[in-house]
């Protein structure tokens, strides 16, 4: 397995996620029993709203995000030493239909090693793009990885 270390990653690095088909019944259960607002669970309401149907939760995304990067920093050939999220900038900016197809950008805004020395700072941009080129979701990330050790 390739372990990815905070000296690894680069200002301005790229990496696509796998492409994640947005599951009809996966995305209703989870609606259901996380976020059951009209808009996510009843059709009728939902076609009234601005949305026109039913549209995933915003966990739901998220969820499918993590799925699509999944490929990128923690399967069975790759691991980042991923530390923890320090903070979270999120926006919803367009809906997620059933059977959407979504993959995740993950762009590295800026890299720095941590006062404690053993760690480094990583900020990133991550989009995720509907099968439309659309971005329906953004999130800048500020987290923390260790360093190479000695």
């Amino acid at each position: 397995m390739k372990i990815v270390y905070f000296e690894d990653l680069n200002e301005g690095d790229v990496f696509w996620g796998d492409e994640v088909t947005v599951d009809p019944e996966e995305m209703m259960d989870y609606n259901k029993k996380n976020d059951p607002w009209p808009i996510h669970v009843d059709e009728d309401k939902a076609r009234c709203s601005p949305f026109g149907g039913i549209i995933a939760s915003g966990g739901y995304t998220i969820t499918l995000m993590y799925r699509s990067l999944l490929g990128v920093y923690n399967n069975a050939d790759v691991r980042w030493e991923f530390l923890g999220g320090l903070d979270w900038n999120l926006k919803f900016v367009g809906p997620v239909r059933p059977r959407d197809l979504l993959r995740t950008k993950m762009a590295i805004k800026s890299v720095r090693p941590s006062s404690k020395g053993d760690r480094g700072v990583l900020n990133s941009i991550t989009e995720v793009f509907n099968q439309h080129d659309d971005v329906v979701m953004n999130l800048e990330v500020v987290s923390l990885l260790s360093s190479r050790p000695e």
